[in-house]
């Protein structure tokens, strides 16, 4: 794992019109976007049970949520750090929330950065929060040396596989979106 894997990235708040982000200065006035930290904890797990109620259907392959708290806290703040997570607040409300775990590719020979999941409130979209968390974890993948951001979208209904695997797989039809590092890095 490279150095850059088991360090904290940048901890900066990013909030509307600020100049030291091409981001923020896109962002509706109201929205910043946080790094999740332990106080954000209660949050972003209301925030999680809301998208998971959402996405039921899509995520009834994955089977229950575990619900464990401590194994999200380890991976968030406890080195070697295995996730990363930011908040998109609006006028100091939680209306999402975006999460990040490192993955290798072998025919790449990196890292790169995996989105695991990106939530926005239904009675918050549309608002730019989807955008500035995307921009954020760019930045982040950029920050952490990764060579790409990936992005899996399940497309339609699970539906059960046409063969027969071991263990009763459920097939997941899914979209993988490749991003460059940081916004504007390759393109």
């Amino acid at each position: 794992m490279p150095p850059s894997l088991s360090e904290s990235i940048d901890n900066r708040v990013i909030v509307a019109g600020a100049q030291s982000s091409e981001t923020a200065a896109a962002l509706p006035a109201g929205l910043r976007i946080t790094r999740v930290g332990r106080m954000h904890a209660a949050a972003l797990m209301a925030l999680c049970a809301e998208h998971a109620a959402e996405s039921a259907s899509e995520r009834r392959a994955y089977g229950p949520a575990n619900g464990n708290v401590l194994e999200l806290m380890e991976a968030l703040f406890e080195p070697p750090l295995r996730a990363w997570a930011w908040l998109a607040e609006r006028n100091g409300e939680a209306i999402g929330y975006a999460s990040v775990t490192a993955g290798f590719s072998m025919l790449e020979r990196a890292y790169y950065l995996n989105l695991e999941s990106m939530f926005i409130r239904a009675d918050a979209r549309p608002s730019g929060a989807v955008a500035a968390l995307l921009a954020q974890a760019r930045r982040a993948a950029e920050e952490l040396g990764c060579s790409n951001l990936r992005w899996q979208v399940p497309v339609g209904p699970a539906s059960p596989t046409q063969i027969e695997l071991p263990g009763h797989p459920a097939a997941i039809g899914l979209i993988q979106y490749v991003f460059p590092a940081a916004a504007g890095a390759h393109g």
